[in-house]
């Protein structure tokens, strides 16, 4: 149902209009006058304005400049002709008017125009309340950041107290009491590092740049991810076919996506398995590739992987993709999932290349 607007100056034919519209369920305000009615012409107060354009005193034209100019409404407006010509149709389109209807008028065509104007208000108004969510989201988030490193220190200080505790007392304990403190200890770090990364969302990062080696990023990431579990059994390989890919960025944060994007890739392969790292560089882009020969991501999930706490692992966070693809975009890049030739899942991260970089050999 609708809220319709009726103003034509003729008695029969505003009697007539009103009846059929409110046989189709929707609710008719009518008037001879622009007077009669202008009270309830204003920006969400009704949802439809058909007027006749011929009218003494206030014609359909001024009626359209009025509420569309001066009033700021975006709701459509049909306007009824009696001289349905393509100079008469030519004015109303460019004034404003979301359409004409011409003399006699037809239930037909007046309900089918009624229809697209009804479906019309209903997308601004649907794009309208999408756009006040998000503005709202963006207002909640600029809050949270700005109580972010207060929130922090305070979560972090007792959990960074604890910390120092445990390791004092295992250093008074035997070897296997040591082992389950050192557990406590791990867990404790995973703490503070999910900490971290979850507020980090809510304001930018900060980076610390110099110009770095793609190569030599894959290959630290390597040397940090021996130590899990999840490496053993796994063939990994770092290959740089072109020019050395060096980039303006902060390492330690390149370094913790490739170590997220090679601890998941390991993890897929059930650790027994094969990881492809390939660095290029071409133009003002550099790349780096991680593929590996797992199941690769089923088609249902693409589009949901990088979305935070997004996990489809057992005890996974569904932070590590959401928190990477931000440093990609926060060093003015993207991470993505490609198409790669045979199985398994290829990510991408692509970013700009180091204005300083000089084009070399492949080491």
């Amino acid at each position: 149902m609708a809220r319709i607007i009726l103003l034509d100056d003729e008695a029969n034919l505003r009697r007539t209009l009103a009846r059929m519209l409110e046989r189709e369920g929707h609710q008719v305000i009518a008037g001879q006058s622009f007077a009669e009615i202008q009270d309830h012409l204003h920006p969400g107060a009704f949802d439809l304005l058909l007027s006749d354009i011929v009218m003494p005193e206030f014609d359909g034209m001024q009626v359209l400049h009025e509420v569309i100019e001066r009033r700021g409404c975006r709701e459509p407006v049909l306007l009824i002709t009696g001289l349905p010509t393509l100079e008469t149709a030519s004015e109303a389109v460019r004034s404003g008017a979301f359409d004409y209807i011409s003399k006699p008028v037809t239930k037909e065509r007046l309900l089918e125009a009624i229809a697209r104007a009804v479906r019309h208000v209903e997308l601004l108004r649907d794009r309208d309340r999408a756009r006040n969510k998000e503005m709202d989201l963006l207002k909640n988030l600029a809050i949270l950041g700005q109580e972010a490193s207060l929130l922090t220190h305070e979560i972090r200080t007792p959990i960074t107290s604890l910390r120092h505790a445990l390791a004092a007392v295992a250093d008074r304990l035997g070897v296997d009491e040591k082992v389950v403190v050192g557990d406590l200890l791990k867990n404790i770090q995973r703490i503070e590092r999910l900490l971290t990364h979850t507020l980090s969302f809510a304001r930018p990062l900060e980076l610390d740049l110099e110009d770095v080696d793609l190569v030599e990023v894959a290959n630290a990431a390597i040397r940090q991810l021996d130590a899990l579990p999840a490496r053993a059994g796994m063939s990994i390989e770092v290959e740089q076919p072109g020019e050395r890919a060096c980039v303006h960025a902060d390492r330690q944060l390149l370094e913790e996506v490739v170590v997220n994007l090679l601890r998941n890739a390991c993890e897929a392969c059930s650790s027994n398995g094969r990881i492809l790292v390939s660095v290029q560089a071409e133009g003002q882009s550099a790349w780096l590739e991680v593929h590996d020969t797992g199941p690769g991501v089923p088609p249902a999930r693409r589009d949901e992987i990088f979305r935070l706490f997004q996990s489809s692992k057992d005890g996974g966070t569904g932070i590590g993709l959401a928190f990477s693809r931000k440093i990609a975009e926060s060093h003015q890049g993207t991470l993505d999932l490609v198409e790669a030739p045979g199985p398994g899942a290829c990510f991408r991260m692509t970013l700009p290349r180091a204005v300083s970089a000089d084009p070399q050999s492949p080491s």
